[in-house]
This record gives C-alpha cells, sequence and structure tokens, in this order.
C-alpha cells in the first residue's frame, strides 16, 4: 500500500522544483568531460581563430552569479514592478486572476516593496484568507517579499545554508544552495534532484549542447544550448531544453528560456519559463519574467497556472 506524503512533503519538493526552474543553475562538470558534447555553429569557429576560448566559455557558464544577481537586484535597488497571475480549469477556463501594480522603496539599508494597486477575482484564497494554489502561493512569496527588509544584493554575501525549521523551511534552503551554489546535491527533492544536474557526468551524455552567436536587443550575444536528446525526452530527463544568452562584452546573463517536464505517479508537471534582464549602468536588473506552469499531484487538485512581471523605472546609481 501506497501512503501520501505528509501535506509539507509534497509543499516542500514543489517549493524546491519551483525556484529551481525560477532561478536554474547547473551542477559543475569538468569542461574537459563537457566538451565532447557541445556543436559550435560557424561563427564560433570563427572566432576561436581570434581569440574566443571555448573552454572558458563553458568555466564562464558553469560559474555564473549574473543571474543570481540580478535576481537579488530586485530587492535592492527601487524600481516598479507590474505582475499578473491567471489561474486556470481543467477545461482552460479561467478560475482565478490577481493583479498587482507596486514599487520597492530603499530607506537607508532597509527596503520595502509598497503594493500600490492590487485586483483579485474568482476562488483564489481559501476560508482563512491564504492561497488556494500553492504555485501562487510560492510565486508571492519568491516575488514579493513582505515587511521590511536589509537591502542586499552582494552574492558573495548570500551564502546559502539549508534553514533550521520545518521541513518546508529545510526544502527552501537546499533548493537555493542548488540554486547558486554549484555542485550542492538537492537530496530532499524526490525522485528528481539528481536529474536536475544538467552538466553532471551521469547527466551530459543524454544532452545535446550547443554554443552559438545571436543578438538580444542590440547587444552581441554567445548563447549556451542544452536539448534533451530525443531518446531522452523521457523520464530520464527533467530539463527539457534551456537556452542562455551571454553579454558577448560584459558576460552577463541577458536571457533565459527553459522548459522542465516531468511525469510519474508522484509528480507531473509541465513548465515554461522566460527571463529577461537588461544592463542599466553596470547593474543587471530584470525586465520580464513569464511563467507558464502546470502542475499535477496526487491528492491535489492539479494547477494550471500563468503569470508575467514587469521591471521598470529602475533607480541605479552610477
Amino acid at each position: 500500500m501506497v501512503r501520501a506524503p505528509a501535506k509539507p512533503e509534497r509543499c516542500g519538493s514543489r517549493w524546491c522544483v519551483f525556484l529551481a526552474l525560477c532561478f536554474p543553475f547547473p551542477l559543475i562538470a569538468q569542461p574537459d568531460t563537457l566538451l565532447k558534447h557541445i556543436a559550435l555553429d560557424e561563427v564560433v569557429i570563427s572566432a576561436q581563430a581570434t581569440g574566443f576560448d571555448v573552454d572558458a566559455f563553458v568555466r564562464r557558464v558553469r560559474t555564473d552569479t549574473s543571474f543570481h544577481k540580478a535576481f537579488l537586484n530586485t530587492r535592492f535597488h527601487p524600481h516598479h514592478v507590474r505582475s499578473e497571475v491567471r489561474v486556470r480549469r481543467k477545461d482552460e477556463r479561467e478560475a482565478a486572476t490577481l493583479y498587482r501594480r507596486g514599487r520597492l522603496i530603499r530607506e537607508g539599508r532597509n527596503a520595502q516593496l509598497a503594493i500600490d494597486s492590487l485586483a483579485e477575482h474568482g476562488r483564489l484564497r481559501d476560508r482563512k484568507g491564504g492561497f488556494r494554489y500553492l504555485t501562487v502561493e510560492m510565486y508571492d512569496d519568491v516575488f514579493f517579499p513582505k515587511g521590511t527588509f536589509p537591502a542586499d544584493n552582494t552574492v558573495a554575501g548570500r551564502k546559502l545554508v539549508v534553514e533550521r525549521g520545518s521541513r518546508f523551511e529545510k526544502y527552501k534552503g537546499e533548493l537555493k544552495k542548488f540554486m547558486f551554489d554549484p555542485g550542492t546535491e538537492i537530496a530532499s527533492v524526490p525522485f528528481i534532484g539528481d536529474k536536475l544536474a544538467l552538466f553532471s557526468p551521469e547527466m551530459a551524455p543524454l544532452y545535446d549542447f550547443r554554443i552559438w552567436s545571436d543578438m538580444k536587443g542590440d547587444r552581441p550575444c554567445w548563447v549556451f544550448s542544452a536539448d534533451a536528446k530525443p531518446e531522452f525526452r523521457d523520464g530520464r530527463t527533467v530539463i527539457k531544453t534551456m537556452d542562455t544568452w551571454f553579454d558577448r562584452e560584459t558576460n552577463e546573463v541577458l536571457a533565459r528560456t527553459y522548459r522542465i517536464a516531468h511525469a510519474s505517479i508522484f509528480l507531473d508537471f509541465d513548465i515554461r519559463i522566460n527571463v529577461r534582464n537588461v544592463s542599466l549602468h553596470g547593474q543587471l536588473v530584470p525586465v520580464r519574467v513569464d511563467y507558464d506552469g502546470d502542475w499535477d499531484i496526487p491528492f491535489q487538485q492539479r494547477e494550471l497556472v500563468r503569470f508575467w512581471l514587469e521591471y521598470t523605472n529602475w533607480e541605479v546609481a552610477y
């Protein structure tokens, strides 16, 4: 007889996966191991003749902190944010919506996200006032911090440790270590934790990796792409596609788009996320986040949720 796990464990697993999707960070494999699986386009091959170092670029992909820094800047530099969440039923009819407009206010060393307008429709909350949908709860916690908090965008100063307290908090702490500390195992994410290690020696052979040239806005970029090989687009892989645009001049991540999916009797999801960043006065900040997810876990209501966030009016000091 298979027993359903306790609710905190189910929530913790989903919370871990959710954050990993929003800010994925590949685990480490040795460059010479990974290079065997990378295809180069003609522009990259030509660039090698003028000094482009593929090995160094792969190391940069594996050790990048600019993506993390862009997220931390949403809790440091004053800006405006506008966001919308839409929850759908199985028949694609709309079940609930949440719209918010706010701004980050700096007060010395502290910051606070002030909500200027809010509109909710449909059955978004339960009788106690909490969010009925776990995806919406996690979105709210990640992107809309509550109260006053220290304004700190220093990646080195945000070393991540497993938090004490409930199992739910420990799940969050372990996942954050995965996001920003390469090489950390995610033992608490059952069945899929090791499969998120995109660059590990075990997972790398299941993917086609490419380095190619592209433009993002008016900025020339090197793009690193990972696509699960057709024969492995099943339960053996979770990250199905991932494309990351690195600014050729600054080496910062200007965009990332990815799809992750998994299907089993314990966990079933299909999620697509797109993130766009820009550099303002030497600071990388996000301008758009798009999420489209389908979660289906036994003993819980299926969740079809889309949301987007737009960040504008950044006040970044020179």
